[in-house]
């Protein structure tokens, strides 16, 4: 058996998998319900994740070395397991789907206007195929690498941005509506999706990864620090009765800016598409990963690189039936509600029919 992955690389992994896509339209959808309360709902959708994060770590922690192939039979016999894990594939699937053709739509409408969607996501497919045919060690050193370059990037441009926009379109700071927490909260759920694939890495606490649940609540702190400050400093440019207006929230509010130090660049925003590409590749990547090595294990068998082709396939196809950006985000939507209970429902009632097992010693 494998080393298992360090800490660092495990973090580098969940960092790579939650912060993609959703970062560009976040700023709308929290300033839609909550105006300039919206960091109070981006806390609390963290706090939630931190809970899910530390459901997944008890399992992983309670299985030594186990993922949540082997555990899930354990505790619910085989049948209930195989349905977890046909549940997790389709939902990996899907996830991988939407976001491949919501970045593909993205990139047309900004960048490449002429370019068909089908041309894009054959390119960014045949990428994710290539690189998921190697194992989880190597996407955990890739994955490093991403991510620096992601927050170093990410955290210059806000500061510009912050230099730029207004103190007075962030106030009232705590501006607290029930009604609207309650209305955003479903929204900010596909931002966070991701800790998930915690159930799919082996982790040994005896060794390599004892301290590991520190370093998942570091990342996912720092994760939530980002969404805030990308959320602040796009509605300090625009207001919240403007940046309401625009999917692309994110790509808006930079349109709007101009550094005299960065005047060389025509388009300020061909900074932030850099750093947001490698974090929406992580999030398709990961969640095909999880499919793929879901679907490995249930059908040993089959070749590992077969399924990864087929999954290719699968997703390539799916992801030409959405005609409209309408039947994208409904879509979007069935995942979001679909990563609720993955995210929360699943280690719940996991992490219950352990403590039953424990208190009856059948573990």
């Amino acid at each position: 058996m494998k080393e298992p992955l360090t800490n660092k690389q495990i973090i580098f992994l969940i960092f790579s998998y939650i912060v993609g896509y959703g970062i560009i339209s976040l700023p709308k959808n929290i300033a839609e319900d909550m105006g300039t309360g919206g960091w109070i709902s981006i806390v609390i959708g963290d706090i939630i994740i931190i809970f899910s994060a530390f459901l997944f770590t008890y399992l992983a922690k309670t299985f030594n070395n186990k993922t949540i192939f082997e555990y899930s039979r354990i505790l619910t016999g085989t049948f209930i397991s195989y349905c977890i894990i046909f549940i997790i594939s389709i939902y990996s699937i899907s996830t991988a789907t939407v976001v491949t053709k919501l970045t593909c739509e993205t990139i047309k409408l900004s960048f490449l206007i002429n370019t068909p969607i089908w041309a894009l996501t054959t390119f960014m497919l045949i990428v994710c195929f290539y690189t998921l045919l190697n194992d989880i060690h190597v996407l955990g050193r890739i994955f490093e690498i991403f991510c620096l370059v992601f927050i170093i990037f990410a955290l210059i441009l806000d500061i510009a941005i912050f230099s730029q926009g207004e103190l007075t379109d962030i106030k009232p700071f705590f501006l607290l509506d029930v009604e609207g927490l309650i209305k955003t909260l479903p929204k900010i759920i596909f931002p966070f999706v991701g800790i998930e694939l915690l159930a799919v890495i082996p982790m040994d606490f005896k060794k390599e990864n004892k301290k590991v649940f520190r370093y998942i609540l570091g990342i996912l702190v720092l994760i939530g620090i980002v969404y805030i400050i990308n959320v602040e400093s796009s509605i300090s440019v625009m207001g919240v009765d403007s940046i309401i207006h625009y999917e692309d929230a994110r790509f808006a509010s930079i349109r709007r800016i101009e550094i005299d130090a960065l005047q060389f660049l025509k388009r300020l925003d061909s900074i932030f598409i850099v750093a947001w590409l490698l974090s929406t590749f992580g999030t398709i990547v990961l969640s095909l990963y999880m499919a793929v090595f879901l679907l490995n294990k249930l059908f040993s068998k089959i070749n590992r690189n077969i399924i990864v082709f087929i999954l290719i396939a699968i997703v390539f196809i799916l992801t030409l039936i959405p005609t409209t950006m309408d039947m994208l985000r409904q879509a979007l939507d069935y995942v979001s509600y679909l990563g609720i209970g993955i995210l929360l429902v699943m280690p719940i009632l996991l992490s219950i029919i352990t403590l039953i097992k424990k208190h009856f010693k059948k573990i």
